[in-house]
């Protein structure tokens, strides 16, 4: 049997209000290690943990560095007498939930002139190994992509959470047509219950949903729903989600450029600005692929002039939110130039 021991730490710095708490319980988690993790009235984090020496050291590194939106100005830790009837790994509030976030606000609010957190405005992500996860699970191909829906929805959430106004998710190529006739028949069957859940989910958060890509190759709901989406949260103000639906870069310029020459107006970089399935997006700042795949295979070259890239070695339905916070902090970490 292995033996477990427990351990006591206190976090002091920018540690309240910045996600400390959930990422300590994602972190625990991962390592199998029981405990709990608490805001204090003295503006620290209390955390208590229990498991082997060697999870409770890990924890104890991730301790030090922390959440990206936090600052980690030291720690204080005791080894503590095993507690067998800890289970699992809870978030202590204090109060009800928006009690709870008033007093960790409260706390973080004395601390904002130390904030140097740069967040983007426009993330895009592509998904890339739906296809090799579920390989490595002994999972079908559907099932790959349906993790991979699933996540999309929670990494959404998360740049909300996170005050990053738009979010956009590759969902479809021009490319991946090629594809079986039985997968493309899978995906579509994925995209049309994917976009009935964003529906509800959309009208009662009051989000904008934005469809980049071509609609005349799509099949008729699909594009039935697309539309239907952009027509009822067209006002909505709360957040922007794309979908890029058999969309390619250079398909969508030149379809940018029959728009202008239609109009019979000079083409100009404003003019292709405004002729982009985008033209309601700002330039996207952060490009995301995961899977370990290094190129963009045509995803908005235009729009991504001066985006920063970020390569993640997982398979996209294991790129969750821990993952995605990573990434975030990594660019918040970048000098960006614009060519100056």
């Amino acid at each position: 049997m292995i033996s477990e021991k427990g351990i006591r730490v206190r976090m002091k710095g920018r540690v309240q209000g910045v996600l400390m708490r959930r990422g300590i319980k994602a972190e625990a988690e991962k390592l199998g290690i029981r405990g709990s993790a608490e805001n204090k009235n003295d503006g620290t984090v209390e955390v208590l943990a229990f498991g082997t020496s060697e999870a409770l050291t890990k924890l104890l590194a991730w301790c030090h560095k922390g959440s990206f939106l936090s600052s980690v100005s030291g720690i204080d830790f005791e080894w503590i007498e095993l507690a067998s009837h800890v289970s699992g790994f809870s978030i202590v509030r204090r109060g009800n939930y928006i009690e709870d976030k008033f007093h960790a606000l409260h706390n973080l609010s004395k601390l904002l002139g130390t904030s140097d957190i740069v967040l983007p405005k426009h993330v895009a992500v592509i998904p890339d190994g739906n296809r090799r996860w579920a390989k490595e699970q002994n999972l079908s191909t559907f099932e790959g992509h349906k993790k991979g829906i699933n996540n999309s929805i929670d990494l959404f959430n998360e740049a909300r959470r996170l005050g990053i106004p738009y979010f956009t998710l590759w969902g479809f190529s021009t490319e991946n047509w090629n594809r079986s006739e039985q997968e493309i028949k899978f995906l579509m069957q994925i995209f049309k219950s994917f976009l009935e859940r964003l529906k509800k989910k959309f009208k009662e958060e009051e989000v904008r949903f934005h469809h980049f890509g071509r609609k005349d190759r799509l099949p008729k709901p699909i594009v039935g729903l697309l539309t239907e989406l952009e027509k009822l949260t067209v006002h909505f103000k709360k957040g922007d989600l794309g979908l890029a639906l058999d969309y390619g870069g250079r398909d969508e310029i030149l379809r940018a450029v029959k728009k202008i020459e239609h109009n019979t107006a000079s083409v100009s970089e404003e003019g292709i600005n405004k002729a982009l399935d985008t033209n309601t997006f700002p330039d996207v700042d952060f490009i995301i692929r995961t899977s370990g795949e290094q190129r963009l295979s045509g995803f908005m070259p235009w729009q991504g002039t001066y985006a920063e890239l970020y390569f993640a070695k997982e398979h996209f339905p294991a790129f969750g939110v821990p993952e995605f916070e990573r990434a975030i902090a990594d660019f918040s970490r970048r000098k960006r130039n614009f060519g100056a």
